[in-house]
């Protein structure tokens, strides 16, 4: 039986919440397992209870901080109905304008421009 590769579409329809919370833990923060008891989420290797990446700009800045060790660098836009977060490359500030994402929520919008940029968007060439 083979996978279904998620797409850039599929991230963006994700909603804020658990289920993005866990993509996030295990494709971005690089955890290996994400165990669901009841309504409790829990992370391995650290088993501790997942962060609310999606929804919460504390631990949603941990996304960030985690992309920049990488040489992934988020470029946060605030306008007045939306915030834009738009994925650069190295220092150089290679961007890839299908990365950009806007959004009401700068949690959710951070969490998604950081799947859609791990998930194969600067491989993508």
């Amino acid at each position: 039986m083979s996978k279904r590769v998620i797409t850039d579409e599929d991230i963006l329809n994700l909603s804020p919440g658990r289920d993005l919370d866990a993509q996030i833990a295990l494709r971005v923060m690089g955890f290996k397992e994400i165990t669901i008891v009841g309504t409790y989420y829990f992370t391995d290797p650290i088993d501790t209870q997942l962060k609310s990446y999606s929804t919460d700009i504390k631990a949603a800045w941990e996304v960030v901080e985690k992309l920049r060790k990488q040489k992934i660098y988020l470029d946060i836009r605030v306008w007045p109905n939306e915030y834009q977060v738009l994925p650069h490359y190295d220092e150089n500030n290679k961007l890839k304008p299908e990365l950009v994402v806007k959004l009401r929520s700068l949690p959710e919008a951070i969490c998604k421009a950081a799947f859609l940029s791990v998930i194969g968007g600067f491989s993508r060439e």
